[in-house]
């Protein structure tokens, strides 16, 4: 949105174009305050949110770090000693990336939302300040001027200069009142342009700077990571191959078994007939 120049020598006019592009002003500014609550809450929501995550990455880490591998037998193959030791360095992974963010949001409400709340509070509060001094001294001026001119010409020379005075020095306040309400309108727009972004380019670049540094951290575990998907995979295979052959085990087993038992009650049998024919 593109708003008329506010002069400061329309102050002294006070013309219905000048009134006009004030309340254009005001809508603005209103508009801007109610967008940076709206940003405030949003920023201290993702700051919330992400304490939450890492409160539950770094539980996730620690019980990884815990876990324990139970092998069976005397003794653990290389494959199986890095798959064992695979759930610690997941951890040790999560917690180092989280020890970054840590850094973020540590100081992220001092460092980011009080800047935010001060420039809304203390920038557009002081316009608001103004605001009611020209207001009020708008009021007493005009008020003066109705005044004035109901005033009767038959009053003396003294009185009538006394009242002439009188109005040029309310006239001289409404002016400076005038004057130092615009010039805190524009500072506003000008503060806005970099004070504000400031503070959220900050923001945004502390956030750019922590998923740069989670890249580098997880590239330095991209070698273990490869190694263990080559062991995982290794193991798999033989776990395919290991099946295939209990299963074979397990069906001989299960025919010799057979075989034994058919074999042996035959000869049992034999004998019972032997024993009743003598």
């Amino acid at each position: 949105m593109v708003l008329k120049t506010l002069e400061f020598k329309d102050c002294a006019l006070d013309d219905p174009e000048f009134r006009q592009n004030l309340q254009e002003h005001e809508k603005e500014l209103e508009r801007t305050n109610r967008d940076i609550k709206q940003l405030i809450k949003e920023c201290s929501d993702v700051i919330t949110t992400s304490l939450t995550l890492s409160r539950l990455q770094k539980q996730l880490a620690k019980h990884l770090v815990e876990f324990n591998f139970e092998t069976i037998g005397g003794s653990q193959t290389d494959d199986e000693i890095s798959i064992s030791q695979s759930l610690k360095e997941f951890g040790r992974l999560l917690c180092d990336i989280e020890e970054e963010r840590s850094k973020i949001l540590d100081t992220a409400m001092d460092q980011y939302i009080k800047p935010l709340e001060d420039f809304r509070r203390l920038q557009i509060g002081n316009v608001k300040t103004e605001k009611k001094k020209f207001d009020k001294e708008s009021t007493k001026f005009y008020q003066s001027q109705e005044k004035h001119l109901s005033m009767s010409c038959k009053k003396d020379d003294n009185f009538l200069k006394e009242a002439d005075a009188d109005l040029q020095l309310q006239r001289r306040h409404f002016i400076q009142a005038s004057l130092r309400y615009v010039k805190a309108i524009q500072e506003v727009h000008e503060r806005k342009k970099f004070e504000f972004v400031e503070t959220l380019w900050s923001f945004m670049n502390s956030w750019m700077n922590f998923f740069r540094i989670s890249y580098d951290v997880t590239r330095e575990y991209e070698p273990y990571m490869k190694d263990l998907q080559v062991r995982v995979q290794k193991t798999r295979d033989s776990f395919i191959s290991f099946c295939a052959e209990a299963e074979a085990l397990m069906n001989k087993i299960v025919s010799g078994n057979i075989f034994a038992f058919r074999f042996g009650s035959t000869s049992s049998a034999s004998q019972q007939r032997v024993c009743e024919f003598s």
